[in-house]
């Protein structure tokens, strides 16, 4: 890999790409330095990426499509953690010589729980309301958090991430996986923004976001003072920079009351599971932290 400099040759390597043909060229942008460079293709984003290109339904699964070589653009990272690498791929229709759009801004795996707590008749859903910087507002959505390793324990992480967030804590064994109510050929994962216009004048989407998410459910009981507990509560890791408020909204007019994509897609998916029988009967009881039951608030 050449060193960077003023007058240094561009960062490159190659990577090899089953389907390419050919190992494929990636080359540093100009002001990118060799660490974040490297921290960018060993990355398991990255990685995931190309093993995404030779799957089934995968960019380069039919040979019509040529990956001639990728930019690393940036990577910002979480401490030691590679966080998110922005890039563009060359990737070429050898049919009609016409190159696909494919900037991308990785960022991986993340998952959001739908909680949803029975008081006296009537079904509350439980929601974070936090400060999201790219559309300069604060967000009303679901409890949600990107996953930290290269497990995929999407369960897991959504356990952690309810507790983090709300306070609530849940068994592993009373989350319910929406996605994986999905046809196995979709990747039983929602996404949410693929694709993206950077060019307002150009008809055609440039780019976009890898970002999967695992939608869960959990459903238990609350009584009032628990609800109220929880209404307003200032909550979130502060070091982290999350602010973090709840609300309790009536799952009735929670389709109405959040702009969030991972809300209104879990409700898709917990109103069509219960139209087709795929859930169980009956939701666990919710009690205070330190009691027996399944969830503790």
């Amino acid at each position: 890999m050449a060193s960077s400099g003023d007058h240094a040759p561009q960062l490159c390597t190659a990577v090899a790409v089953p389907g390419a043909g050919a190992p494929v060229r990636v080359v540093a942008a100009p002001g990118l330095t060799e660490a974040d460079f490297t921290s960018a293709v060993e990355s398991s984003l990255f990685r995931q990426w190309l093993k995404n290109l030779q799957e089934e339904k995968g960019v380069l699964t039919y040979g019509r499509l040529n990956l001639r070589q990728i930019l690393i653009q940036g990577v910002d990272m979480f401490g030691k953690r590679v966080g998110f690498v922005k890039f563009k791929a060359d990737i070429i229709d050898e049919e009609t010589k016409a190159k696909i759009p494919g900037i991308v801004f990785a960022r991986g795996p993340a998952v959001a729980v739908l909680i949803l707590l029975e008081s006296k008749g009537q079904t509350y859903a439980v929601l974070t309301e936090q400060v999201r910087v790219p559309v300069g507002k604060f967000i009303l959505e679901l409890p949600a958090g990107m996953l930290d390793d290269e497990k995929g324990d999407f369960v897991g992480t959504a356990v952690r991430e309810v507790e983090e967030e709300t306070g609530i804590k849940l068994n592993l064994e009373d989350m319910i996986d929406l996605t994986a109510l999905l046809n196995p050929d979709t990747g039983c994962r929602m996404l949410p923004s693929p694709l993206f216009s950077l060019d307002q004048l150009s008809p055609y989407p440039k780019g976009g976001c890898d970002e999967e998410i695992g939608l869960f459910l959990y459903r238990g009981h609350a009584d009032e003072d628990t609800l109220r507990a929880l209404q307003g509560k200032e909550t979130g890791l502060r070091d982290h920079g999350e602010l973090i408020k709840l609300r309790v909204v009536p799952y009735s007019q929670l389709w109405r009351a959040t702009a969030d994509a991972k809300a209104l897609s879990a409700i898709a998916l917990y109103e069509m599971a219960k139209r087709e029988g795929l859930l169980p009967s009956s939701p666990t009881t919710s009690r205070r932290r330190g009691s027996s039951s399944s969830a503790n608030l």
